[in-house]
């Protein structure tokens, strides 16, 4: 079964911050999405990813992804911990990235951060509200094994 990441973060409002959030976003198609796109595919566990921005209040990054939690949080610590360091420094109250940069306060701070989707908790995701799977437990690596393919980035 796939679990729910819906990590939300309130973003800094002060001027210099909000102008680097404006440089992200202008930049995020050709310079930031390639790198998290090879990075999805290279971990062969995310079903689907997004990041939004709302309001210039909040940054959320949305993913369905198979496994264990702590393997997950990890994987991307360790491959996209440079564009990790980016979003948290647009973030109110976020620790620096050299407090971040471990195991288990990356896990406990972003764990803090995924809020709990409404409704009730399905297999897998207990504590995190309700998700539908149309393909119940089937995970990515299944799904690109019976199509006859590998995992290949998008860009």
């Amino acid at each position: 079964m796939a679990i729910a990441l819906n990590l939300t973060a309130p973003l800094k409002q002060d001027p210099e911050s909000q102008q680097r959030l404006q440089q992200i976003a202008a930049t995020f198609a050709d310079g930031v999405q390639p790198v998290i796109d090879a990075a999805l595919a290279k971990s062969e566990t995310v079903h689907f990813a997004r990041v939004l921005v709302i309001d210039n209040k909040y940054i959320q990054v949305l993913t369905e992804f198979d496994g264990d939690t702590m393997a997950y949080t990890e994987f991307f610590r360790k491959n996209l911990g440079p564009v990790f360091e980016t979003i948290f420094s647009l973030v109110e109250s976020a620790p620096s990235w050299a407090e971040l940069n471990n195991p288990d306060a990356f896990f406990k701070f972003t764990h803090e951060l995924n809020l709990k989707a409404l409704g009730r908790s399905t297999v897998g995701n207990e504590g995190r509200g309700y998700l539908f799977s149309a393909i119940g437990d089937t995970t990515v690596r299944e799904i690109n094994s019976s199509l006859n393919r590998p995992l290949t980035s998008t860009v």
